[in-house]
């Protein structure tokens, strides 16, 4: 059995195959992913502002997952015909994979436009490496604009552009706007009111299928904060960090640009000649098997999964984790172990963190704002974090956030070793 993909989906559907086969050795289960941890996307906001140490917002696939064999690389190609994979690992070396039942969640990637400058300036916010980066980045700007003299100069390096309204861009702005606040209380020639941060949503309204009554409350409390929100607005150009829109908004200078508006199925599925949606989606049917394709299943991001109130699932966590499972368990039916089942999860509720302990949450028609959304969002995310150490060490942070200021150290260094120094000449002795 092979699984493509450590994320939610992937994960979910290998930890429940480990259940369902539990005792029975002659089964093979392989997961093949890029990284070897699972990101727990929710906290990823809280991570690049520093309210979590990045290293909490992960979890070892290898000591979660105790019989399924893991492989840290990707699958770089995939015949279903044949039930063959080549995966490429991280020593280079590509092998050939034999299956019979096949999981595919391989996630997804940004989804751009043909913006002038996009792919130059802008950066993405979907992985680790994106959210420590982008926390260096808003405190060198920091440094950057607390050394120099130049008013425009300075303007250019405090101002932050984030293109995308939906949860992802505005809970990155909001933590990473409070991060800034904080830190702009240890500078000397820094005010708050220095920074420009901007967010461009190219709909009416922020935050899309949660309540009117809290994308109205999110956009008053970011307005509240002195954050630029440009609604029914589109990026037209970004050249040389010169941002252009086009709501009438006269172009302005941005040292940092952050894209975080459309994802797209990963290249794979495209490439394993599947029946794929309008969106690049693989089409399932409610037991999320590939319609023309037996034993084999999609999930996650790259699959269009009928969701049971009508339309397609939305590509959230709590969506994916529940198909990964589903999955797993439909897999082992395929082998004579317990009865196929339809996804009929709906969406329990959404909770969006705003930083400075606000946030919005809603849960069937009820909806709360402010610290106790806060508060609940974060429950919820404790509840859903496998492994009782990760929501040890969780609690750890969030107390100790309560206690002590938030660290405003820059760590751009990290993970880059220093370089020896050259030799110096042999000047012989005499």
């Amino acid at each position: 059995m092979l699984i493509v993909g450590g994320g939610f989906g992937g994960f979910y559907a290998a930890r429940q195959l480990e259940r369902s086969l539990s005792g029975r050795q002659r089964h093979r289960v392989l997961l093949v992913a890029e990284e070897n941890f699972f990101l727990f996307s929710p906290l990823l906001a809280e991570a690049a502002s520093g309210t979590l140490e990045p290293r909490h917002a992960v979890i070892p696939l290898r000591s979660q997952l105790h019989s399924t064999e893991v492989v840290a690389g990707r699958v770089s190609e995939i015949d279903l015909d044949r039930r063959l994979a080549r995966v490429l690992d991280k020593a280079g070396q590509e092998q050939e994979v034999l299956f019979r039942s096949v999981v595919l969640a391989p996630g997804s990637v940004p989804s751009t436009l043909p913006v002038p400058g996009l792919a130059e300036e802008a950066v993405s916010f979907k992985s680790l490496p994106d959210a420590i980066w982008l926390r260096n980045r808003v405190l060198a700007q920091m440094e950057a604009a607390e050394a120099s003299h130049d008013p425009a100069a300075r303007r250019e390096l405090l101002t932050f552009t984030f293109v995308g309204g939906g949860y992802a861009g505005v809970e990155a702005l909001a933590e990473l706007e409070s991060l800034a606040q904080v830190a702009a209380r240890h500078y000397h020639r820094l005010l708050p009111e220095d920074m420009r941060w901007v967010l461009v949503e190219a709909t009416h309204t922020l935050l899309p299928g949660i309540s009117k009554r809290l994308a109205r409350y999110t956009e008053r409390q970011l307005r509240l904060r002195g954050i630029e929100l440009h609604l029914s607005s589109r990026l037209k150009s970004c050249v040389d960090g010169w941002i252009e829109l086009d709501d009438g908004t006269p172009r302005y200078r941005s040292g940092t640009l952050v894209w975080t508006t459309g994802q797209r199925a990963s290249p794979l599925v495209a490439s394993a000649g599947l029946p794929l949606d309008e969106r690049g989606r693989v089409i399932v049917d409610d037991h999320l098997r590939v319609k023309g394709h037996a034993d084999t299943y999609a999930v996650g991001d790259c699959a269009a999964v009928p969701d049971p109130t009508g339309g397609i699932c939305p590509a959230t966590a709590q969506h994916a984790m529940r198909q990964g499972s589903l999955a797993g368990r439909n897999v082992a039916s395929d082998y004579g172990m317990g009865e196929p089942a339809p996804f009929t999860y709906r969406t329990r509720g959404m909770a969006v963190t705003l930083g400075n302990g606000k946030g919005t949450a809603q849960v069937g028609p009820a909806t709360f704002t402010g610290p106790l959304a806060w508060w609940m969002g974060r429950s919820y995310h404790l509840l859903m974090m496998p492994g009782a150490a990760r929501r040890a060490r969780i609690v750890s942070d969030w107390t100790l956030g309560v206690l002590f200021p938030r660290d405003i150290s820059q760590l751009g260094a990290l993970g880059r070793p220093t370089p020896l120094p050259s030799p110096r000449p042999s000047t012989g002795a005499g």
